[in-house]
């Protein structure tokens, strides 16, 4: 199971840290026995093997306990961005079928404005039912009676129906992808990794998990701040930076000049959105690092990553695939396609889901003969370097977060003075992507007013930064909402 990458941690590297939050540290003893605590904590709220449990929790060491309390008890861990609203966070806890929630005292009003009896439990912060602070005196045992094909996580990726998929991954998935992962990067024990994406997201996930497994120290800061990211690299030695472009773009635009020169820094990765190269560069021309863009999703795990000694000459490149994973350029037909020509990429991996939680129509679609059809266009060159150059899908990628026009156009409708709305991704000077709503409206609104009325339903990043009104929504003859028309 999952959680033997800590036990084995704790017999090896039991006083080496494993993790540190702000002046909160603790080693991969000490972390054993919170998980060893909260486990039980949980055993005795009634929580058994196969029930699932939230995690609404920000970028924390309460997440992690909670995570492997969790999964040591062989129930299902739900994570949930802590940045979610309530009508999000109900829309998890209902699909999920979550019988509890471990959250924050900072967030525990959020839960209480739920339509549901769902418990939560605060492990984080003033007035913690579970408090990390207190003297644990706990044994230190793994659960033996967890299978490596129990699920241990559900993820949710955003569909094409306007509501994220949930997407179980087993414990042998998520020990595979440690593996995959730490087996290509080459990081060791004595790596620091700084997180500052949610770790709720499968691409930090992916390298928390990463990270654990081989006994480095895992470094948490619950939000994006320049001078706190800064400050924590340049104390602290950090030597691995997960990120997403929109961060690079900022440090290398507004940090001080002062804090030039990373050099601790080892690996500094992009995922979650295409890496532009004018970003990439200018990020190397300050800090003297260029960014290693990495390519997954959670349906997968991490497919692959960009390691190229020569990496000036492979910027636009997502890299070639991580170990044990095969990645293959097919056509519309299900051909595979040669080199360098464009298709859509269709992964296999032990880390990868076989289907969506009940939802077998949505399943077939992309999950065919051991492999997945992610929807993305690419390429891969005579070095076997994947290149991302389009998607068949309509997701517009904010700070690495997948936003669906399908949801955002559910929430807008419900206004009762809009009557029709289309939404869709445009990009900024800089490359960045942001949300557009285009709407019909049966008497005069203004911008405010829709950004008013999504505020209190779909989290900022959903909400559209630019709005226009206009007289009609074009569509075809079947209803479908012309979006090349809009402009």
């Amino acid at each position: 199971m999952i959680n033997s990458i800590l036990y084995e941690n704790f017999k090896k590297k039991e006083g080496r840290t494993a993790i540190v939050e702000g002046n909160y540290s603790a080693t991969y003893s000490e972390l054993c026995v919170l998980v060893n605590s909260l486990s039980g904590y949980l055993s005795n709220t009634g929580i058994k093997k196969g029930d699932r449990v939230c995690l609404y929790l920000p970028n924390s060491a309460e997440f992690v306990i909670g995570f492997f309390a969790v999964t040591n008890i062989g129930a299902i861990c739900v994570p949930v961005n802590a940045k979610y609203k309530t009508g999000e966070l109900s829309h998890y806890i209902s699909y999920s079928g979550a019988k509890l929630i471990l959250t924050s005292a900072d967030l525990l009003e959020a839960t209480k404005e739920l339509n549901s009896d769902i418990q939560a439990i605060v492990v984080k912060g003033k007035g913690a039912d579970w408090d990390i602070g207190k003297d644990k005196e706990v044994k230190i045992e793994l659960n033996e009676h967890t299978s490596q094909t129990d699920k241990a996580i559900y993820l949710f990726s955003t569909g094409s129906t306007g509501v994220p998929k949930c997407v179980a991954r087993s414990h042998a998935n998520l020990l595979a992808l440690a593996e995959n992962h730490t087996a290509t990067v080459g990081w060791d024990l004595d790596d620091k990794i700084l997180f500052v994406i949610p770790v709720s997201h499968t691409y930090a996930f992916g390298n928390l998990i990463s990270a654990l497994k081989i006994g480095a120290a895992v470094y948490m800061l619950e939000d994006f701040n320049r001078k706190s990211i800064v400050e924590t690299i340049l104390e602290n030695n950090i030597s691995i930076f997960p990120a997403v472009p929109f961060m690079l773009d900022i440090l290398s635009r507004y940090t001080p000049a002062k804090a030039c020169g990373f050099e601790s820094l080892k690996h500094v990765i992009s995922a979650g959105a295409p890496l532009s190269e004018s970003v990439a560069t200018g990020f190397y021309n300050y800090f003297g690092i260029y960014p290693r863009q990495l390519y997954g999703s959670s349906e997968t795990g991490v497919i692959s990553i960009n390691l190229a000694r020569e990496i000036q000459d492979k910027l636009g490149s997502v890299g070639r695939p991580v170990k044990n994973v095969e990645v293959k350029i097919v056509d519309e037909e299900n051909n595979g396609l040669k080199t360098n020509q464009t298709g859509e990429i269709i992964v296999k991996s032990p880390s990868m889901t076989d289907r969506y939680e009940n939802l077998p129509e949505e399943s077939r679609k992309v999950f065919k003969d051991g492999y997945y059809y992610t929807g993305d266009i690419g390429k891969i060159d005579p070095d076997g370097y994947i290149y991302i150059t389009g998607r068949k899908k309509l997701f517009i990628n904010i700070s690495g977060q997948k936003v669906d026009p399908g949801e955002v156009e559910n929430v807008i409708l419900l206004n009762e003075f809009v009557s029709d709305v289309a939404v869709v991704g445009r990009k900024n000077s800089s490359g960045a992507e942001y949300v557009a709503a285009y709407i019909v409206s049966k008497k005069e609104l203004k911008a405010s007013d829709i950004v008013k009325f999504c505020r209190d339903t779909i989290s900022d990043i959903k909400i559209p930064t630019s709005i226009k009104f206009i007289d009609k929504i074009p569509r075809s003859p079947t209803g479908k909402i012309l979006r090349e028309k809009l402009n």
